[in-house]
């Protein structure tokens, strides 16, 4: 969980690389018990990681890449995830700047190596805003008051992981934090260190994302016919306490003016915004050191009346988890019932998955 360190005598330049594999099963079927589920085996992440720091702590940097099919986006193979650098000189304004994740909602900040179920929510990957390119000042601890106040503001591309498309817009997003009770590891799931005292981060978040030609604002299909403006808000609580741990958000996503477009040499070609809004709650609680029983449910509804792309889903499940050394060696493993419209209406999932973090 430390990787391989290299570090010059006088400590002012340093390199750590480190190696992580989440290996995946998942079975899927239909409500019915019908022979038209599917079993897949994969790597659903394979990372190498490359970070430290150079004249001295004050300046980090930090480089991802994946490897795996899912680590890259299906038009665009390119293994780059994250490639940043961050001044931390000034205690409530540090400085970075590369391609990262964009300080939106919490889940998708938190690395995918320290969650809770196997992978994040239907509602996070739906309203999340992935990495992009750019610019932001963050503090994790403004005043000096303990980690109690913490904040995020950057300006993005808008347009994902490396991506150009010519077109004048900007993505705007930024946070706050205030965690009552002072700073805690507030970005891994699990109460691993069973806190004696309580633990609470309330956060809300807002971004826009000026013409963007993304189908989720920064990732996925892109629009043929046009851009749309986005809004997106979260509001967030995570606790921890004596092995027990909560987490809730809910999020939205809107787009300024219309969310149609029409193609002015055909009229029935058009293209609708995923537009609507959604919200998770799960819960764990570490019985032992190494074992955890988790549950979540989440529901996402379009929003305009039905002037949206997307549509009712839900999820609802548990799971299991076994630490063999917190979350750099573990095994997972869920149940969900995933709904699209009614409740009623959905597949069964299961997935195991076992990650080691060198």
């Amino acid at each position: 969980g430390r990787g391989v360190r290299f570090e010059s005598a006088d400590g002012r330049f340093m390199l750590n690389i480190r190696a992580r594999a989440q290996l995946r099963a998942t079975g899927i079927s239909d409500s019915e018990g019908e022979n038209d589920g599917s079993i897949t085996f994969q790597v659903r992440r394979a990372r190498l990681l490359f970070q430290g720091h150079l004249f001295g702590p004050e300046w980090t940097y930090y480089l991802q890449l994946g490897f795996s099919n899912r680590d890259t986006e299906p038009d665009l193979r390119l293994p780059l995830r994250d490639a940043y650098m961050t001044y931390s000189g000034i205690r409530d304004m540090n400085i970075r700047f590369g391609q990262m994740k964009v300080p939106h909602d919490r889940q998708r900040v938190n690395s995918s190596s320290a969650l809770q179920f196997v992978d994040r929510s239907i509602i996070t990957g739906e309203f999340n805003l992935d990495r992009d390119v750019g610019i932001q000042l963050f503090s994790t601890d403004v005043g000096g008051l303990d980690g109690r106040l913490a904040y995020a503001v950057g300006v993005f591309g808008g347009d994902g992981r490396n991506r150009i498309t010519g077109d004048f817009g900007l993505l705007y997003a930024g946070r706050v934090s205030y965690l009552p009770f002072g700073a805690f590891d507030d970005y891994s799931e699990a109460d691993h260190g069973r806190s004696p005292e309580p633990r609470l981060a309330l956060t809300a978040g807002f971004a826009y994302n000026q013409n963007s030609v993304r189908e989720r604002s920064t990732f996925t299909g892109t629009y043929q016919l046009g851009s749309f403006d986005f809004y997106h808000a979260n509001f967030e609580a995570f606790f921890k306490m004596g092995g027990f741990s909560f987490a809730a958000e809910a999020l939205m996503r809107n787009t300024r003016g219309p969310s149609v477009l029409v193609d002015p040499t055909d009229p029935a070609n058009t293209e609708t915004a995923r537009i609507g809004y959604g919200g998770f709650a799960q819960a764990g609680y570490l019985f032992t050191d190494n074992l955890e029983l988790v549950a979540r449910f989440g529901e996402m509804r379009p929003s305009r009346n039905g002037e949206s792309a997307l549509s009712r889903q839900g999820e609802l499940g548990g799971g299991l988890n076994w630490y063999f050394q917190k979350h750099d060696f573990k095994i997972q493993l869920d149940y969900f019932w995933l709904y699209t419209g009614d409740f009623q209406e959905g597949r069964h999932q299961v997935r195991v998955q076992t990650q080691f973090y060198l």
